[in-house]
C-alpha cells in the first residue's frame, strides 16, 4: 500500500542519510522552525560512526574517534560530555581523541533521539515536484518536502538524482565528480585473552597492509577479553577489494600477529567501499536552487573528519534555511 506524507504545509526539509551531517543539519534547521524528516537505509542512524555489538564485545568498526579544532564543534562536544555521550580517550600532538561512551555509534542515537529518523529505509527515486521535491522509497511510502539534503557520498548521491540532473547546474555536477574516496577493510576480532596492543589502546604499524589497530576494551566500550579492530590500508584494500573474505583475514591476521597477544576466537569482515575521501571540496557544502532548493553535505565537503562533517551539516542547514 502506497503512504503518501505531505510536508508542504511547513517550511519542510527531507535529509537522505543520518550520519553526523544529516543529523546535524535535522537539529539546526528543527531549531529554525522547520519540520524535517531523515531517511536513511541503515539499521541504525551513524553512518561511519558505527558500533557493532556481539553480546558482551563492542566494536566500533567505522570512525574510531573525532578531534576538536573548531569553537563551534567544541561547544557541541562540551554539551556531549555534560550529558555523558563522550569521554576522552588519549591526547596526541596537542589534540585529544574522543570516543562515545557506548561506542561512536551511542553518540549518534543520542542525537537522532529528538529527530525523526526513517531507519532501515532505501530511497527509490528522487524527483523535483510543483512545490519541492518528491522521494518514493523501496517499501513504496513517498514523501514531499520544499527542500532536499543529500548527505550519502557523491558517486550515491549523483546516482539518486539521475532523473534531475539534466536540470541541474554544471558548475554543481562537476563539484561532485571530482570527489573520490578511499575503501577500507574492517576486520573484527574477539580474543581469548589481552591483546599485545600497547596502551592506551590503539597502534598504527608503519609498513604493511594494516593502517591502525584498536583494542576496543581497552578504549573502554567492551567487556571482557579485547575485541580489535583492524583496519586494512586504503593501498590494500582497493587492491584486493574482491578477495576471498577467508583469505583477506589470514593477510590481516598474520601482519596483526605482533599486536594479537592471544588467540583469535571469531572474526568477521566489513567491507567499507566509502571510507575516506581523498579529494575534498573546497566549499564546506553545494547548494543550487535548480531544479529546487538543495544541498550536498559531509565530510567530502567540511574536511575529511567527523567534525568536518558536523561543520558541513551546520553550515549547509544555515544555508537552506536562509532560503
Amino acid at each position: 500500500m502506497k503512504v503518501f506524507v505531505d510536508m508542504s504545509e511547513l517550511r519542510s526539509c527531507l535529509i537522505v542519510g543520518a550520519g553526523m551531517a544529516g543529523l546535524t543539519a535535522a537539529g539546526v534547521l528543527r531549531q529554525s522552525g522547520w519540520d524535517v524528516v531523515l531517511l536513511d537505509k541503515g539499521r541504525v542512524p551513524g553512518g561511519r560512526m558505527a558500533t557493532r555489538h556481539q553480546g558482551k564485545v563492542h566494536f566500533d568498526h567505522g570512525a574510531q574517534f573525532f578531534t576538536v579544532r573548531d569553537s563551534r564543534f567544541r561547544e557541541a562536544v562540551d554539551r556531549w560530555k555534560a550529558s555523558g555521550w563522550v569521554k576522552p580517550w588519549f591526547t596526541q600532538d596537542g589534540h585529544t581523541r574522543y570516543r562515545g561512551n557506548n561506542g561512536m555509534a551511542g553518540i549518534m542515537q543520542e542525537i537522532a533521539r529528538p529527530l525523526n529518523v526513517k531507519t532501515a529505509t532505501t530511497v527509490d527515486r528522487i524527483q523535483t515536484s510543483e512545490t519541492g521535491w518528491r522521494i518514493r522509497t523501496g517499501a513504496g511510502e513517498e514523501f514531499s518536502a520544499d527542500a532536499l539534503m543529500l548527505t550519502p557520498h557523491a558517486p550515491q548521491s549523483l546516482a539518486l538524482l539521475t532523473g534531475c540532473i539534466d536540470r541541474m547546474p554544471a558548475k554543481v555536477l562537476s563539484g561532485l565528480e571530482g570527489i573520490e574516496f578511499n575503501p577500507c577493510f574492517a576486520l573484527l576480532a574477539t580474543l581469548s585473552g589481552p591483546s599485545g596492543v600497547p596502551a592506551p589502546g590503539c597502534v598504527r604499524p608503519r609498513t604493511g597492509p594494516i593502517g591502525f589497530i584498536a583494542d576496543n576494551t581497552q578504549k573502554g566500550i567492551s567487556d571482557g577479553a579485547a575485541a580489535l579492530t583492524i583496519h586494512a590500508t586504503a593501498a590494500f584494500t582497493r587492491t584486493n577489494f574482491d578477495m576471498p573474505r577467508e583469505e583477506l583475514a589470514r593477510v590481516l591476521f598474520a601482519a596483526a600477529a605482533p599486536w594479537l597477544g592471544s588467540k583469535v576466537l571469531a572474526w568477521q569482515l566489513h567491507s567499507w567501499k566509502y571510507s575516506q575521501p581523498i579529494t575534498v571540496c573546497t566549499r564546506p557544502f553545494i547548494y543550487t536552487a535548480q531544479p529546487e532548493p538543495l544541498a550536498f553535505a559531509g565530510d567530502a565537503f567540511g574536511g575529511p573528519r567527523v567534525e568536518g562533517a558536523f561543520l558541513s551539516g551546520m553550515e549547509a542547514a544555515g544555508r537552506i534555511a536562509a532560503g
